[in-house]
């Protein structure tokens, strides 16, 4: 390269210096000590070389300068982008201007002194005269496989997560492409070298990594590509030894063809072994189905009274369902939701603004306890919880529903649970698990905005405008699991009944809707919520008057309700004693 063509490139350089992008390569104090050392008279002589442009400033200064605003060495003791820096490229358009070769400006002529007004007008030269011509198109031409190949996959997986928020953009362009996230506050700007990691943003470390790799997804989804398929592809990569495979439909064939009756007690060892195979080949989800016919294997050679044919059969279909679907052609996408995860990731949402709508005590039959936290997002319409919850059946372990419901929140110290459970909740940088599980960890700020009427509250597709809607509604079910537990926020005009049924220890609730129609509402009996069934059994703190809502599971066996809320007041069933 000959000393005028790196003076070419120095010039396209200097077009491209506009004030943002100094700003954003250096900041708006170093770019206006930079004026104001011009004002006072500071000069720069050029001389261009091979792959260089040598800048000696009047104050004896030396910067090396090239065509990257990166690529720069200076004599002053500092190891960023300097003042110098910006004055070299700055005050290039005024010594150029004069019509001589760049190189040959006398070093000792000098130059009137400047206001900063006209050094500042002197600086917008630098890309008005010829502005080069750039090409963003790299942004969404190139395959995001190379675009993110930089990036940790964890680190790719957590942007990609936070494209399920919604997020307005505004995309300005011009010496570089900026794109500005206004709900979030953050800008990134790309420049036209395809390279996503220079990318320029002003939140430093891994957090603003994170806001670049967020900003190219959102740019290439608003022009309308969707990704999915290729993160999926190389987040969560499923590749499986044949074998495997095949040895669980063996396994499998064998069961069906013998029968239990003359199934050898040794039989049952082969699923487990299977499930460690499952674990070895990275197929989680095959990893759990073994180990639950393991189980019921178990329980059928013991003669158990838990045993069912009913749930083993259900067990061989879905692994065999499983087993045809992973040796198909489905995508990386859909391969990797069958394989499944080993266990649950969080991700850090920059923003997460939560509607609560209840808490709900429970117990499990292999001894667990604990409270559910459910809150609604009316930006993506999901259903998020939190979990309070602990092994019982130690010696010495509790867990007390009353004292663990108003203890103070791991969010905030003067939050407790219970109030959490009935207020509007706005997380900052939150951690938050794709099943929409809430961490109790990392340092999230919280502030507790008021808190809207349940009924101008926009709920989406989790209101219920009728009783009647319950039986319409199409239930979607997983092709590897029963029937889901279903939310539902039921409107209801008047509560009928209220009785306590003895024979199946259960406080049945009938409710009417503006339409008129009746729905059951169950609350199975448990000793530590007895008072709080003693009280509704008697009526007192129910809705009573105007229209209220029910915060309900619905599932098989019938509707569950959780909280009754009217305006901003809301009763916990269980729990508000």
């Amino acid at each position: 390269m000959s000393g005028s063509e790196m003076q070419a490139k120095f010039a396209r350089l200097v077009a491209l210096g506009t004030e943002d992008y100094l700003i954003r390569y250096a900041n708006k104090g170093l770019y206006n000590r930079a004026l104001k050392d011009m004002e006072k008279g500071v000069s720069v002589q050029y001389a261009f070389t091979e792959n260089a442009v040598v800048c000696t400033l009047s104050d004896g200064t030396v910067c090396t300068l090239t065509d990257s605003i990166e690529s720069f060495t200076c004599s002053c003791p500092s190891d960023k982008i300097c003042k110098h820096v910006l004055i070299g490229i700055l005050d290039y358009p005024h010594v150029a201007g004069g019509g001589a070769e760049a190189a040959s400006v006398d070093p000792g002529h000098a130059k009137e002194p400047e206001t900063l007004a006209s050094a500042s007008a002197k600086a917008e030269l630098s890309a008005a005269p010829e502005p080069p011509t750039l090409d963003f198109g790299w942004l969404t031409e190139t395959e995001m496989g190379a675009l993110v190949s930089s990036f940790p996959a964890a680190r790719v997986e957590e942007a990609a997560f936070r494209l399920r928020y919604i997020e307005e953009l505004d995309v300005r362009e011009g010496s570089l492409l900026v794109v500005q996230m206004k709900r979030s506050g953050v800008e990134v700007a790309f420049t036209d070298t395809p390279e996503v990691d220079r990318a320029l943003c002003a939140v430093p470390g891994a957090d603003g990594e994170m806001y670049k790799l967020e900003a190219l997804l959102r740019y290439r989804a608003s022009k309308g590509l969707d990704d999915s398929d290729e993160l999926a592809a190389k987040l969560s990569r499923v590749e499986f030894p044949p074998e495997t495979l095949e040895e669980f439909r063996d396994s499998i064939g064998e069961l069906l063809r013998n029968g239990l009756a003359r199934l050898p007690h040794s039989f049952a060892d082969r699923f487990e072994l299977l499930a460690i195979a499952a674990r070895s080949s990275g197929l989680p989800n095959l990893e759990r189905e073994a180990r639950g016919i393991h189980g019921e294997l178990e329980l059928f050679f013991a003669r158990h009274v838990r045993f069912s044919t009913r749930v083993l059969l259900s067990r061989l279909s879905r692994v065999s369902l499983m087993l045809d679907a992973l040796e198909r052609e489905i995508g990386p996408a859909r391969r990797a939701q069958l394989a499944g995860r080993f266990r649950g990731k969080y991700y850090t949402v920059p923003r997460l603004d939560l509607y609560a709508l209840g808490a709900e005590p429970w117990e499990t039959r292999s001894g667990y306890r604990g409270i559910t936290y459910y809150f609604y997002c009316g930006e993506d319409g999901g259903l998020y919880t939190y979990s309070q919850a602990r092994p019982a059946y130690y010696e010495g372990s509790e867990f007390n529903f009353s004292r663990h419901y108003r203890e103070r929140s791991p969010w905030k110290p003067d939050l407790s649970m219970k109030d959490a459970s009935s207020s509007m909740l706005s997380f900052r940088a939150v951690k938050v698990s794709g099943e929409g599980r809430l961490s109790a960890g990392g340092s999230p700020a919280l502030t507790l905005p008021e808190r809207p009427g349940v009924e101008s509250f926009g709920f989406g597709n989790l209101r219920a405008a009728s009783f009647a809607e319950l039986a319409s509604e199409p239930v979607r079910v997983g092709l590897f699991g029963g029937l889901p537990r279903r939310f539902k926020l039921l409107r209801a005009a008047a509560i009928e009944s209220s009785v306590y049924d003895r024979a199946s220890q259960t406080l049945k609730f009938t409710v009417v809707d503006a339409a008129g129609d009746r729905l059951e509402l169950i609350l199975p009996y448990h000793a530590d919520w007895s008072t709080a069934i003693n009280r509704l059994e008697s009526g007192r703190g129910l809705p009573s008057g105007d229209e209220f809502h029910i915060f309900a599971s619905i599932g098989e066996e019938g509707v569950y309700p959780i909280s009754f809320l009217q305006g901003n007041r809301l009763l916990n069933l269980k729990l508000d004693g």
